[in-house]
């Protein structure tokens, strides 16, 4: 893939959170952010008026808790819960999802390595703990689902969630490209999972640029290696913007 280039002013910069600010983790609610990239993303924030946004899977909340004291513009569980200039919105939980748990419950105590993670709007199962229960988690969501409308099945690393359909993070990144400050800027994206692919998606389509963190086939159009490399540039760029500007065109990874 090309290089990658280092943050410019009039960027509207776009962070997934697991796998890419953050290494992933046997579980959720094992992951730990690093103290440095606090500051960073302050910095990233003041430099670019704002425009930075976190789209995640997780909920808002969670990411709140994890970057905490920052309280960025987000769009958690796939785009189903959006904050941007201090106001948070919610899609509803569709009401089938409870018909789901009740269908997923029996597989959960069968197979107590599988983790089911309630959200807002979104169900996980995770199977990180257990890879080799990838094929029956799918053969088990796909019946489960089937009847229910209103939801769809969206694969991710060792994890399956099931959410409200038409509801993804590249609308989520579109929506905040409609408003200030993050309008007639150039997006990108940076992410790790499938998940993120509409993501990628949606900033080509506005002229941006998608980072890949890691290496799979991908729509995104540059890649690192993984979150330490995404995690440097973030820094790179962070100490870049605050520099007098001037000189030869500066790329962050060849």
């Amino acid at each position: 893939m090309p290089s990658l280039p280092l943050i410019e002013p009039d960027t509207a910069l776009f962070l997934d959170f697991d796998g890419t600010l953050a290494d992933l983790a046997p579980r959720p609610d094992l992951v730990r952010v690093e103290p440095e990239l606090l500051g960073t993303l302050r910095r990233l924030h003041e430099a670019l008026d704002g425009a930075l946004a976190i789209v995640s899977g997780r909920p808002i909340a969670e990411l709140d808790a994890f970057l905490h004291p920052l309280r960025l513009p987000a769009a958690g569980v796939h785009g189903a819960e959006y904050r941007h200039d201090g106001e948070a919105a919610a899609v509803a939980a569709p009401p089938a999802l409870a018909l789901l748990w009740e269908r997923l419950a029996p597989l959960a105590r069968a197979y107590p390595e599988l983790l089911l993670e309630p959200k807002s709007a979104a169900l996980a199962v995770h199977y990180r703990a257990a890879p080799q229960l990838e094929a029956l988690v799918r053969a088990a969501l796909a019946e489960a689902v089937r009847g229910l409308h209103g939801l769809e099945i969206l694969p991710g690393k060792m994890v399956m969630e099931v959410k409200p359909a038409g509801i993804d993070k590249g609308s989520a990144i579109a929506a905040f490209m409609r408003a200030e400050p993050f309008a007639s800027r150039r997006p990108l994206f940076a992410g790790d999972d499938v998940t993120d692919e509409a993501g990628f998606v949606a900033v080509h389509a506005l002229g941006g640029l998608g980072v890949l963190v890691g290496e799979r086939p991908s729509a995104a159009g540059v890649s690192v290696p993984g979150p330490a490399a995404l995690r440097c540039w973030l820094h790179r760029s962070a100490a870049a913007l605050a520099a007098p500007r001037g000189g030869p065109f500066r790329t962050a990874f060849t």
